[in-house]
């Protein structure tokens, strides 16, 4: 069984339950306004470990 890939643009506009967000979005008024996709997602964690892992210059 191949495992579904969570795609933003199919649940933008649904009413939000618990979960349907994995890596995150915006909720307005109980519909999903915007949802982060798993690239978006690994991209902005790839980001902020470099900015973690850089010795502080102060």
């Amino acid at each position: 069984m191949t495992e579904k890939k969570f795609n933003p643009e199919d649940v933008i506009g649904k009413p939000y339950r618990r979960g349907m967000l994995p890596y995150g979005g915006g909720v307005t008024r109980g519909r999903i306004s915007f949802a982060v996709s798993e690239g978006e997602y690994l991209e902005d964690m790839k980001s902020l470990r470099s900015i973690l892992n850089t010795p502080s210059d102060r």
